[in-house]
């Protein structure tokens, strides 16, 4: 293993830069894959798949598949395989790499993760399995923990095969292969991910897929630098403008968690929510684990995950999947997203997105040490709500926060729904003079709405709010937590939420006073 671990030392350092390694299977569904996705990977082909996509390296074990290697011109860029083979043709010594053979057959899941555990490095008659072990192995050797994606495994033998199978065998023995396969790969994906010793993620559209192909191709959809063309800095820069030198209201469309860890509905949601009129998507970002007690996570809770909170929160919280669908879709609809941020292992998540801004929710206002790391890690723009809180929590916010980054304030009222004594409307006019005397125009009023409808938000805009804040939902579900205040983007409440705050915003206009160019007398003055 010593000598193994070496020479995939030394093909990792001559390798470009990566941010995700990928597996490469000859099922037909790799055809479907959008090729972008592959730029800025570590690619290991098994067998001759370097026909489809060449890599950085391709394993092997049969002469046969040595052959169409040799045929096809060794389009990779490093080889490894078995000792027990000679390759009768001429390549450089130094892309190649002979391993032992493991000739163990495999009774159980057990012999698979000893193998797998094992010091010496051994080609396994599963080629997929000692392709995961490579990945695992380039993982420690970069010290990082690259997600893996395994494409172009169907575990199905079709009737026009992309790439010529060689093993000879017959297709009842290779059905029965192909599903012990898909069982063993199952059981290693979820060891693995448990023990988050690497992240696996399948690509396909079968049982044990992580991804679908279509949510795969909606991230890398035309080409990655076309979508990327879109900032998001400079949207935000361009909406703060607009709040700062015009009468303009951001409508922010806050998804909470009605997308459900659901890729296509998440992306029917921003959808919805951009063709409404909504300038900026909202989400959050929790760490399940830590963030409730242990207790709170085994209280019943019924849901299509589960019957506990744990089984809930975890069911519909963004994984990194869902966040990369996220930005791709708004950045591809042309629209900002932000996150509110319930804690600090989130924090520490969401900084990798270099965020222009992040919301500090009511949840958590009583968690001032979390709050004062927050003032420390990041120094962005910053949306704060004030709901279940008095003057007290206004004076640390604004002593803390108000430090040269624009400040969002918006008054909130932790009620579900809210009913209309609870409002506080008021509460905005009172943010919006504190903006008049307080660090110049950073500090912004606005309104979390939990109210019904419109019209508490129309009212705040009156009072001088520069965002308003509504959840969204996609139909009804009665299952998901405060979904009762959320507005429908299906029957056009949200779209006609949109119309009533941007009229509320014209018929406030501006402070200054100056004639109308609509007015004219009626009577002209009698000069007799």
């Amino acid at each position: 293993m010593e000598n193994f671990s070496s020479q995939l030392k030394n093909i990792v350092s001559q390798s470009k830069t990566f941010n995700k390694i990928v597996i490469i299977g000859k099922g037909n569904s790799f055809s479907e894959i959008n090729k972008s996705f592959f730029k800025d990977s570590f690619i290991i082909n098994l067998n001759d798949s370097e026909k489809l996509i060449a890599g950085n390296i391709t394993i092997f074990k049969n002469k046969r598949v040595a052959e169409e290697l040799s045929n096809n011109g060794f389009k990779s860029r490093y080889y490894i395989y078995p000792k027990s083979i000679e390759l009768l043709v001429s390549i450089e010594k130094e892309r190649l790499v002979r391993v032992g053979d493991n000739i163990e057959n495999f009774q159980n899941f057990t012999s698979i993760i000893n193998d797998f555990n094992s010091r010496e490095f051994c080609l396994s008659d599963y080629l997929f399995l000692s392709a995961i072990k490579i990945a695992y192995l380039i993982c420690q050797i970069k010290n990082k923990r690259f997600k893996t994606y395994l494409v172009g495994f169907d575990f199905k033998v079709s009737a026009t095969p992309i790439v010529s199978d060689y093993s000879g065998q017959e297709m009842e023995f290779i059905n029965i292969l192909f599903q012990t396969q898909k069982s063993y790969l199952k059981l290693m994906k979820n060891f693995l991910n448990d023990k988050k010793m690497i992240e696996l993620l399948h690509v396909g559209s079968i049982d044990i897929s992580d991804i679908h192909i279509n949510q795969l191709n909606q991230v890398y959809k035309n080409n990655v630098f076309e979508i990327n063309k879109f900032s998001q800095h400079e949207y935000y820069k361009d909406l703060i403008g607009k709040v700062k030198d015009e009468n303009y209201v951001i409508k922010v469309s806050e998804l909470t968690n009605n997308h459900l860890g659901d890729a296509n509905r998440l992306m029917k949601m921003i959808q919805l929510s951009k063709n409404a009129g909504a300038d900026l998507i909202k989400v959050q970002k929790r760490d399940v684990e830590t963030f409730y007690s242990k207790k709170h996570l085994k209280s019943r809770y019924d849901s299509p995950f589960g019957n506990t909170l744990e089984d809930y929160r975890k069911g519909v919280e963004l994984t990194d999947e869902l966040f990369e669908i996220l930005i791709a879709e708004c950045n591809r609809l042309e629209i900002g997203w932000f996150s509110s941020i319930l804690d600090e292992p989130s924090l520490d998540y969401i900084l990798k997105y270099e965020p222009f801004l992040i919301k500090l929710p009511s949840t958590i206002s009583n968690h001032k040490e979390y709050l004062k790391k927050v003032k420390i890690k990041y120094k962005g723009d910053l949306v704060i709500s004030t709901g279940f809180t008095d003057k007290l929590y206004e004076e640390f916010v604004l002593n803390s926060f108000l430090d040269g980054r624009n400040l969002f304030l918006l008054q909130c009222t932790s009620s579900y729904p809210t009913p209309p004594e609870a409002c506080q409307i008021s509460v905005v006019r009172y943010y919006e003079e504190l903006s008049e005397i307080m660090n110049g125009n950073q500090l912004i009023p606005g309104y979390s709405s939990h109210d019904i409808g419109s019209l508490g938000c129309m009212m705040s805009v009156a009072a001088g709010a520069k965002m308003v804040e509504k959840h969204v939902k996609l139909g009804n579900v009665d299952w998901v937590h405060f979904d009762g205040v959320a507005l429908d983007l299906l029957d056009g409440s949200f779209d006609n939420f949109i119309k009533d705050i941007n009229k509320a915003a014209l018929m406030c206009g501006r402070k200054t006073k100056q004639i109308h160019h609509q007015e004219h007398h009626k009577y002209e003055v009698n000069k007799h």
